[in-house]
């Protein structure tokens, strides 16, 4: 019997899973590029259980800031999965917290600020330790890093179609266009992009929305100018992307679990996804 990818790569996501870096990895401070953090040759992308998105993980011979012990952490059990890179803090493995020396002497002792290093106790990573990435400015050689570590298993394809694309919501008409680009990423419903020459912006409002995509860049984001949903964001744009949203470089997409798409004439049905499940619109 055949087996569906997105099954079987769901079966593994209660475990602790690693990948080696390949490539050299640096962290700085924000506020003084010159100051490293670290640099590792032999970094691992780790998954803690239940998250999506990967972290850095280095031995701990490689990492330029000593560190104190804070709180060991049984690890949470949960049962969903958890698609963003923020709170570093809550870990789903059991491991213990560290904290960078200058920092505990300062007073930032630890239980009273989120710790940015975490050693867990599995013996497949004995001897590596987790870094926060929201923590320091990063880079994979000399390349800058955005939002989180890129995933080796994950892709981003863009491919121009002409099919009829109709974007609404209700009575309001939000895109209308046969020149658009067809976006697949991993893990995520088929997003279109539309060119602004074929957006009703007269429909539309700025939002004060931003997101940042490891892949894409800056998002900027829309909401309807008439204000219903209210605060709901239904449209956003790369001006200024990476390299692997250069396709879509000013395009328009629309969350099409939250409007109505047709193609070709036929409505699409909404799909559910991770920013979208199952009851929640």
């Amino acid at each position: 019997m055949a087996t569906s990818w997105v099954d079987r790569w769901q079966l593994d996501l209660d475990r602790l899973r690693w990948y080696p870096a390949a490539q050299e990895i640096r962290a700085v401070h924000r506020e003084d590029p010159t100051h490293v953090v670290l640099r590792s040759t032999a970094a691992r992308l780790v998954w803690e259980p239940w998250r999506l998105l990967p972290v850095y993980a280095v031995p701990a011979a490689d990492l330029r800031v000593p560190l104190v012990e804070g709180e060991h952490q049984d690890g949470q059990v949960r049962h969903g999965l958890i698609p963003h890179p923020l709170h570093f803090e809550r870990h789903t493995c059991a491991g213990t917290e560290l904290w960078p020396e200058e920092r505990a002497s300062a007073g930032d002792a630890p239980g009273t600020r989120t710790a940015t290093f975490f050693r867990p106790d599995d013996e497949d990573l004995a001897g590596h330790v987790l870094v926060d990435f929201q923590a320091y400015d990063w880079f994979a050689e000399d390349q800058p890093l955005a939002a989180h570590p890129r995933d080796p298993f994950k892709r981003v394809d863009v491919v121009p179609s002409s099919r009829h694309v109709v974007v609404s919501l209700g009575e309001v008409l939000l895109a209308d266009s046969s020149q658009a680009m067809a976006l697949t990423e991993t893990y995520l419903p088929l997003r279109w992009y539309v060119p602004r020459e074929d957006v009703q912006w007269d429909a539309l409002t700025p939002s004060t929305t931003t997101s940042d995509c490891a892949y894409k860049g800056h998002a900027r984001y829309w909401s309807l100018a008439s204000g219903d949903p209210v605060g709901a964001d239904i449209g956003w744009s790369y001006e200024n992307p990476l390299s692997d949203g250069e396709r879509v470089r000013g395009y328009v997409a629309f969350w099409c679990e939250r409007t109505d798409l047709t193609l070709d004439g036929v409505e699409m049905p909404r799909p559910e996804s991770l920013f979208f499940p199952r009851g929640r619109r």
